[in-house]
């Protein structure tokens, strides 16, 4: 990768990990908001997402695949972040914004394939049949996870979309 694709990467890392955390009540306000801890925790995640995550992703990667893959990022967020997080770890919701939004980024400037899911938040969650049913933040299992893909996936087809074109599109009537 040369130096303006690093940029271009750096800077969508930088987005991604915003939209994630903005809206999720991440940290546990009893250690208050510690810089350092807070940028130590966020660049493990991007590690981890850079060295141990993406290579799944530069193929097709297989959707049960890909909630292994959320699911180990949530494990590894909820490690990491013991001194620095709520009760309910790094929880599920806000890693596969992140994640979900990293992929979507990286496909949509063309270095990897399709992935197979869109992140997920309230504006999507809002165009399903679980329409104030379901926070994204609070995700905290695979089974709601799957629920709330379950819809979008019911929703996208109607579209004759797949899930990532469909929010792609969806993402544009904003």
């Amino acid at each position: 990768m040369n130096d303006q694709e690093k940029f271009v990467c750096r800077e969508l890392i930088v987005l991604a990990w915003a939209a994630s955390v903005q809206r999720s009540k991440l940290y546990d306000s009893k250690y208050g908001k510690p810089k350092d801890a807070i940028n130590a925790f966020r660049s493990s995640l991007v590690d981890y997402f850079e060295k141990s995550l993406l290579k799944s992703y530069t193929t097709n990667c297989p959707e049960d695949q890909h909630i292994q893959n959320l699911e180990d990022f949530s494990n590894h967020g909820t490690q990491e972040g013991v001194n620095l997080l709520g009760p309910d770890g790094y929880k599920l919701g806000v890693a596969q914004k992140f994640l979900n939004l990293m992929l979507k980024y990286l496909w949509c400037i063309g270095k990897i394939p399709e992935p197979p899911h869109c992140p997920v938040d309230r504006i999507i969650i809002s165009k399903t049949d679980l329409r104030g049913k379901m926070n994204w933040t609070e995700i905290k299992t695979t089974c709601e996870y799957k629920t709330a893909i379950g819809a979008i996936r019911k929703t996208a087809k109607k579209a004759g979309l797949s899930i990532a074109q469909w929010e792609l599109k969806e993402f544009f009537r904003r």
